[in-house]
């Protein structure tokens, strides 16, 4: 079994930056990172996730990338999936930790730079220290981070699959759309042709009819002509996520509608002949400001790259809320998004899934970027 995006090398590099010893994984999408377990809430058979509570799931990997695995006993099947060998079987919680801890020791890093998660659970975390009370715990998130931002060939492989089928996923409601029909119809049209493209589900189905709350449909608002329609679907396929959005309007488009479109597209496709690696982000945020200014001073243009992978949002390299300081990279996946507020027709924009090359940037989407007009 082969790491689907785990690389012993570039985690050896990382936690040395980071001067860690050793790195703990608790969360189900890092765990899943670290050893291709099935710990994801979108595994053909989620029981892993699903008895997290009672059989923690745990995986650690050394300085020098040897990986350890702790997972529910009764999981017999871990060779089908993980390319680690160092596999410990626990039936509770407190077995999961008696096993992580007599490894920490076993490893004769007692006293060492220890790399946990924020998110990880209080109980483990306090178990940890009372057993190491000589250990250094480190915030281990910006080196999960740092190893995910870096996509494998088979990571970009699947997130190329997803956007497929999450393009399939909005023609197929463009298709079906028509003034009357409602928001639980289209959700179900998502839904449906999501599952019978043999994805394992959706990460989000966000959609606004009108003035309808993106984030909440499927309560029976209609379709109408002459209103702006946004459909933003992220597919989840072997794990991982896409994130793609167009507009509709059934009927007459208004002229001013089209005008702020065209210019958040030109704003998109400014990021994307720009993006380059060895560009600092915060130097690329900047310039697209200017630029989107240089188009028009009525509004302003929302402009957001997110690193998408296991996670739609991993962390957000450029956008109104974080920059980060450092430079693009190849084989970062990011998602490029334009948004402007538009008169009680909530958010007119654009948004693709993007490959950093060598060369520059490759959008991994392949839909018209206009919005359709039905």
């Amino acid at each position: 079994m082969e790491p689907i995006g785990f690389n012993k090398e570039r985690t050896c590099e990382v936690l040395e930056k980071h001067d860690l010893d050793v790195l703990i994984a608790s969360t189900p999408v890092n765990v899943f990172y670290l050893t291709g377990l099935p710990t994801l809430h979108v595994a053909a058979n989620p029981i892993l996730y699903v008895l997290y509570n009672q059989y923690p799931s745990l995986s650690i990997v050394r300085r020098d990338g040897e990986e350890s695995l702790i997972t529910w006993i009764t999981y017999r099947s871990v060779n089908k999936f993980s390319w680690v060998s160092d596999v410990q079987g626990i039936a509770s919680p407190k077995a999961a930790m008696v096993s992580l801890s007599d490894k920490i020791g076993e490893w004769g890093l007692s006293n060492s730079n220890i790399g946990y998660e924020s998110l990880m659970p209080s109980y483990q975390s306090e178990y940890l220290r009372s057993s190491f009370p000589n250990a250094s715990f480190i915030n281990g998130d910006q080196a999960f981070l740092d190893m995910r931002l870096i996509k494998s060939e088979e990571e970009i492989k699947r997130i190329k699959k997803s956007t497929e089928i999450s393009e399939k996923a909005i023609l197929n409601m463009i298709k079906a759309s028509y003034e009357g029909i409602t928001d639980i119809e289209l959700l179900q049209i998502a839904r449906r042709t999501i599952v019978n493209e043999g994805a394992e589900g959706w990460d989000h189905l966000t959609m606004n009819l009108g003035s309808s709350d993106p984030e909440a449909p499927g309560i029976g608002n209609n379709l109408k002509a002459g209103d702006l329609n946004r459909f933003d679907i992220g597919t989840i396929w072997k794990g991982y996520v896409s994130d793609i959005s167009r507009e509709l309007v059934i009927g007459q488009i208004s002229d001013e509608a089209e005008e702020v479109m065209n210019r958040m597209i030109q704003v998109q496709e400014f990021c994307e002949q720009n993006i380059r690696p060895g560009l600092n982000m915060k130097e690329l945020y900047t310039d697209a400001n200017n630029f989107s200014k240089s188009l028009s001073k009525k509004g302003r243009a929302f402009i957001t790259g997110h690193s998408i992978g296991l996670e739609c949002e991993e962390t957000h390299l450029f956008s109104p809320m974080k920059k980060l300081d450092r430079p693009f990279e190849e084989n970062m996946v990011l998602d490029i998004e334009v948004w402007q507020s538009f008169k009680n027709q909530g958010l007119v924009g654009i948004e693709d899934c993007y490959r950093i090359t060598s060369n520059g940037c490759e959008r991994l989407s392949s839909l018209d970027k206009n919005i359709f007009i039905k």
